[in-house]
């Protein structure tokens, strides 16, 4: 039967080799049904920004013959990698086996309502050292809109909601992160550009505030880190970027929130998943600056009444707290990227991508900076919480 398969293979893997697992795939989608495949076309989706620890993403689809009857297929394959030797560690936020455990674990199957996850189909290792994970395709649409990012904030607070109220008890797996930010952190402040040398001859006033107000966050960066971690705890994804979040819409227009990628799950304090949608979509510009306010307020207000659908009646400082402060930490790899633009500039003025981006980065500081103030601010408040 595998010999009559009509193979296109778009891509450098050897997929002619993975007819079985594919076969295995497809029975799985039709509910262990006997099936006869019929084509296979493999392409590369063309993934722009991978994870150090992913070798590639691919999309294979074709034909299957289901009771006499011609039906279309798909499945996403992404095939992770060793890399660096810190990221061999579970402890390491982006450990590189973590999304594989993930699969294998069938963590993804026992959330809260509010999330969907992908369905995992195979998770293969390979003799190259590789692993290959056989996962479900969904079709969904990215977020663009505060309404639909503040659909998004909403969603997610009603999945932390349920750790914090005791509705789901948060897994306990070894490999699960425990100290995301404390890690990424360390990693963004190992390979940032060096500033040394630029900062020596800042001039300009509000280049000198830069500096000064970050060099102020390295030094209290070990009591920040530490303070989160003593925020209630919740299970997170720490990597909602665009590209990760798919709005399903499903029967009578109800649209449903579908996370694919969670090799950074994290157990993390209350907030810092909201810092991370936040943050990370400002610095891919996915965000426009001149919405940055009310997107910050919206997703927000939307997280919090998520935790509230959801039955929880916590402290709403403490949230606060998470999201300011988590947002604001992204500044260890902002800053230097500020000042590494501002020193490329002194040898390429005219250069208007690296304008564009410095006024970027300009921008998202300034946030950044109130954010840090307004966490200070609540640290304070809480004087009968672990915070200080």
């Amino acid at each position: 039967m595998h010999s009559e398969v009509m193979l296109n293979n778009n891509t450098k893997i050897p997929i002619e080799n993975k007819i079985d697992q594919i076969h295995t795939c497809i029975e799985s989608i039709h509910g262990h049904t006997a099936v006869e495949l019929v084509s296979i076309t493999c392409d590369d989706i063309g993934y722009k920004t991978p994870n150090f620890t992913t070798s590639g993403i691919f999309r294979l689809h074709g034909l299957v013959k289901v009771h006499h009857e011609f039906k279309p297929w798909c499945v996403i394959l992404k095939i992770i990698k060793p890399d660096t030797v810190e990221k061999d560690n579970f402890e390491h936020h982006n450990y590189w086996r973590r999304e594989a455990l993930v699969l294998e674990s069938g963590v993804l199957r026992e959330f809260p309502g509010s999330i969907c996850a992908t369905e995992s189909y195979l998770v293969e290792e390979q003799q190259d050292g590789t692993i290959w994970l056989w996962m479900e395709y969904v079709k969904g649409e990215y977020a663009n809109t505060v309404e639909q990012f503040s659909y998004i904030a909403r969603q997610l607070g009603r999945f932390n909601g349920a750790y914090l109220s005791r509705i789901k008890m948060v897994p306990d797996h070894e490999w699960i992160c425990r100290a995301w930010l404390n890690s990424w952190t360390t990693a963004s402040r190992m390979y940032a550009p060096n500033m040394e040398a630029y900062a020596s001859r800042i001039l300009a006033d509000n280049e000198q505030s830069t500096w000064a107000w970050y060099q102020g966050i390295l030094e209290n960066i070990n009591s920040a880190l530490d303070s989160l971690q003593r925020l209630p705890r919740v299970l997170a994804h720490q990597d909602l970027s665009q590209m990760n979040m798919l709005l399903v819409k499903k029967e009578a227009s109800e649209t449903q929130l579908v996370l694919i990628d969670w090799q950074f799950m994290s157990i993390s304090g209350i907030g810092e998943d909201l810092g991370k949608l936040f943050g990370v979509n400002m610095s891919l510009g996915i965000i426009p600056p001149d919405q940055y306010i009310t997107f910050q307020t919206s997703l927000y207000n939307a997280h919090l009444m998520g935790l509230r659908d959801i039955g929880w009646q916590g402290d709403e400082g403490l949230v606060r707290y998470g999201f300011c402060l988590s947002t604001a930490l992204r500044s260890v790899w902002e800053v230097p990227q500020f000042f590494s633009i501002l020193a490329q500039l002194e040898d390429n003025p005219n250069n208007t991508k690296l304008k564009e981006r410095l006024n970027l980065l300009d921008c998202i500081i300034t946030v950044h900076k109130q954010m840090a103030m307004e966490a200070d601010s609540l640290k304070l408040q809480f004087h009968d919480m672990a915070l200080r």
